[in-house]
């Protein structure tokens, strides 16, 4: 955890302040519950408040419908205070060795259902991979805006600040070195992303990060000159706005290229084993799999029947084929 200080309103990580503006500016996310007028989200939330009772931290909602955009799944994150709610005992340590298990949930039926993927771990392993991990799946979706749907308390919902917080500050910090001397807050965040992709089973094209930024540029271009104090390596320009000069030194950015190669190597397992549990957990997961790489693709293939009703033993031809035809790298 993240001490705050008193004095003047910032917050160490590690050795570096955290600017109060930061602070202010996440804390606009996670002050006011998001949303109140969908019925079919808040009834989603009330089947994970039933499930989960006492056990309940917080749940977040991430992902393209913050952006309007009604997908088949809503992507939300269960942040719990233990496991005892999970619906097997083997679950709560699977948590442990491989955060998040996957769940799905679901409302109505037909046209009027409503659905959600429910990332699920616990709020103390959520801080600590925001603040700690080396591979990028946690930190890197949540540098990016997100929405409170449920919060415990206010002392939950200030965790819930740094822990954001410094999500945002491990992404910038890693692609800094990765700019050229000279950049803008949209060069920052289109690059962070696209690296990030990059680490994972996904094959974005650059116009996708591009329209991420776009879509939250006036708070992501805030985060960014809120963070130019130096600690980050990099500082803005005098006079000018929307510049940013690095101080990244030529042994760092190698350094910081050979970290994100890592990553990708990295990536590449844990987003395979990540797959395997999650069909252990998540109803229909071939199904959702491949629906979610041709959103992001636009590679469509159609499994067997024997092949969704065993994926684990079945499916992994059609990795090899999705692979072939560009799906990921």
């Amino acid at each position: 955890m993240t001490q705050t200080d008193a004095n003047n309103g910032t917050t160490a990580v590690g050795q570096s302040p955290f600017p109060s503006a930061v602070l202010n500016l996440i804390r606009q996310q996670v002050t006011c519950d998001w949303p109140v007028d969908d019925p079919g989200v808040l009834a989603l939330l009330d089947v994970i408040r039933q499930r989960h009772g006492d056990a309940l931290d917080a749940v977040l909602v991430y992902g393209s419908y913050l952006r309007g955009k009604r997908d088949t799944l809503l992507d939300f994150y269960i942040l719990l205070r233990d496991f005892s709610t999970l619906p097997s005992a083997w679950q709560g340590p699977a948590c442990r060795l491989l955060p998040p298990n996957v769940y799905q949930i679901h409302v109505g039926s037909g046209a009027e259902a409503s659905r959600a993927k429910c990332a699920t771990l616990l709020l103390s392993q959520f801080e600590r991979a925001l603040a700690g991990d080396f591979h990028s799946y946690f930190w890197a979706r949540f540098a990016q805006p997100s929405g409170v749907l449920f919060c415990r308390d206010e002392a939950i919902r200030g965790r819930l600040t740094q822990a954001i917080g410094t999500a945002t500050r491990s992404l910038v910090g890693r692609v800094v070195p990765m700019l050229p001397a000279q950049f803008s807050g949209a060069d920052l965040w289109v690059r962070g992303l696209g690296l990030t992709y990059r680490c994972e089973l996904r094959t974005e094209d650059p116009a996708y990060s591009r329209g991420l930024f776009d879509a939250n540029a006036a708070y992501l271009n805030a985060l960014t000159n809120a963070l130019a104090d130096g600690h980050l390596g990099y500082r803005p320009v005098a006079g000018a706005t929307d510049v940013y000069v690095s101080d990244a030194a030529t042994a760092l950015r190698r350094r910081t290229a050979a970290a994100w190669w890592l990553r990708r190597l990295q990536g590449k397992f844990l987003s395979a084993a990540r797959i395997i549990k999650a069909a252990l957990t998540f109803d229909d997961p071939l199904d959702y799999l491949l629906w979610k790489i041709e959103r992001h693709s636009g590679v469509h293939v159609e499994p067997t029947s024997r092949q969704r009703r065993y994926p684990l033993i079945f499916a992994w031809g059609l990795l090899w084929q999705l692979y072939r035809q560009g799906a990921f790298r």
